[in-house]
């Protein structure tokens, strides 16, 4: 082990949306506070463009724009983190090919840390000379499945292509790291069978002092809660809510449903919501601070989610920390946080199978039954597992393995 010298070695945390809500983020910056304060690593943040219409990119559609003397963006003092426009911003596969500027900023460090949804956000530091770590929430198929089966018409063929290209582009980013870091085990057997270099799980942790249970124990008729990002189609609220609509069709006395996150409920969820009319025991939080966001987890029964597919879930062991029950659709996430029948219930989301019914049962089943042993042992699974000073130790320990094998490999020439 390595340590000892921690403190002077520098991370390039390489990511994207680093400002927005949601889980990639949240894990970006977990991992960001941990090294520089478990780990005593010196961690810059490398902020990259998601958006067709980034100021710091220069864009086909904005001739002004090609006339930028730089894609470095300013340091954002708010987010302590650098960004960086893109060429042709405007074509996804852009946004993760490497450019000249930032090479030249990551070979000043001893790692380059990629934190994205996609690995194929990884293939911006190729070339950069210092090994590469790759942590993977999902594959860009994989998170775009649901999403493609719907959309319709021109845009649908380019946002296919789209998904088409940068799926190529995530393979030949996973075999030039020198390490990846998968979020689940479905990620794992995905890059195992394919022979990428260090493969092992790594989850992202929680700060399971902030995030712990209410000293009033745990509340039978609290509060339903779901934490998401309100406009992502991939989270399923449409079920939420009908879901919702079942639990009170069985039990009247059932408590409110607060659906809390990041973005706005789209309006026709919102026109769903009043059509059952649903309006005066639904509660939806915008934008909800941290503050505010630890208190609505304290004082719920039941933390639900009905994700098509999710990664992993940081707001499921957000929940789990602090002490709450979780009752959620089966996806490649939940099998890995969730022990179903023991800190939470997991609904299967088969051909045929009416999910919104089900999550309506399940739930209805943990407030009558002993939710607050369920809650217990969520929060012993949590502390075991996802606790921050447990998960960094994946990330640190990968770390000095390469940085080890780079010095023996410099001693020998």
């Amino acid at each position: 082990m390595l340590n000892a010298t921690s403190s002077s070695r520098r991370i390039a945390l390489v990511t994207s949306g680093f400002n927005l809500g949601g889980g990639v983020p949240a894990i970006a910056r977990w991992l960001r506070d941990c090294l520089r304060r478990t780990a005593g690593y010196t961690v810059d943040v490398h902020d990259l463009a998601t958006s067709s219409r980034d100021n710091h990119s220069r864009r086909l559609m904005s001739p002004h724009s090609w006339a930028l003397p730089t894609l470095r963006g300013q340091f954002d003092e708010g987010d302590q983190a650098t960004k960086w426009g893109a060429n042709a911003v405007e074509l996804e596969v852009m946004r993760y090919w490497p450019r000249r500027e930032l090479t030249e900023a990551l070979r000043n460090y001893d790692i380059v840390q990629v934190v994205s949804g996609s690995p194929a956000l990884s293939w911006v530091a190729n070339g950069a000379g210092v090994p590469i770590v790759v942590w993977m929430a999902s594959l860009v198929e994989w998170e775009r499945r649901q999403g493609l089966a719907e959309q319709g018409g021109p845009l649908s063929l380019w946002r296919h292509a789209m998904t088409r290209i940068t799926s190529r582009v995530e393979r030949h980013a996973l075999r030039r790291a020198n390490a990846v870091l998968a979020l689940n085990a479905a990620l794992l057997g995905y890059a195992s069978a394919r022979g990428y270099h260090r493969v092992a799980i790594a989850f992202p942790g929680v700060d399971t002092v902030v995030f712990c249970p209410s000293d009033a124990g745990w509340r039978r008729d609290g509060h339903l809660l779901s934490v998401c990002r309100l406009n992502d189609p991939r989270k399923g609220l449409e079920r939420m809510i009908h879901a919702y609509a079942h639990i009170v069709d069985a039990d009247n006395t059932s408590p409110a449903l607060v659906i809390a996150g990041w973005g706005e409920l789209p309006g026709a969820l919102v026109q769903l919501v009043g059509r059952l009319n649903l309006e005066s025991r639904v509660t939806v939080y915008r934008d909800v601070d941290p503050g505010t966001l630890t208190g609505l987890y304290r004082s719920a029964s039941v933390f639900m989610q009905t994700s098509y597919e999710e990664g992993l879930g940081v707001s499921v062991l957000e929940a789990m920390a602090c002490g709450i029950p979780v009752v959620s659709t089966e996806s490649a996430g939940t099998r890995e946080t969730v022990i179903d029948g023991v800190t939470g219930l997991l609904v299967p989301q088969g051909a045929g199978q009416d999910v919104a019914r089900s999550v309506a049962d399940k739930v209805l089943e943990v407030l009558r039954g002993d939710g607050a042993a369920m809650g217990a042992r969520a929060r012993e699974r949590c502390l075991n597992v996802f606790s921050s000073q447990v998960a960094i130790r994946r990330f640190t320990d990968t770390y000095d393995d390469l940085l080890i094998g780079r010095a023996q490999e410099t001693a020998k020439q």
